[in-house]
């Protein structure tokens, strides 16, 4: 495996072998495809959190630390 397929298979959690597929692209072009998926991770992350903090408004203040714990928040 090269290094740009371990490392996409490091970002997306999987074992290199599981991209085998795309062992066809150069270590450029895979380098790119996993910045692109972290960017898209990273940007998932940040809705994510902002959509949590506008439900947490209608928690009742004593509540919103447990609430966001359950929901999975990462603050």
């Amino acid at each position: 495996m090269s290094e740009g397929l371990d490392r996409l298979a490091a970002t997306l959690g999987v074992p290199a072998t599981r991209l085998a597929p795309l062992e066809a692209y150069d270590d450029q072009q895979l380098g790119r495809f996993d910045d692109l998926v972290r960017g898209a991770m990273t940007a998932e992350d940040k809705a994510f959190d902002a959509s949590l903090d506008e439900a947490l408004k209608l928690v009742p203040k004593m509540l919103r630390g447990v609430v966001q714990k359950m929901l999975g928040g990462s603050r």
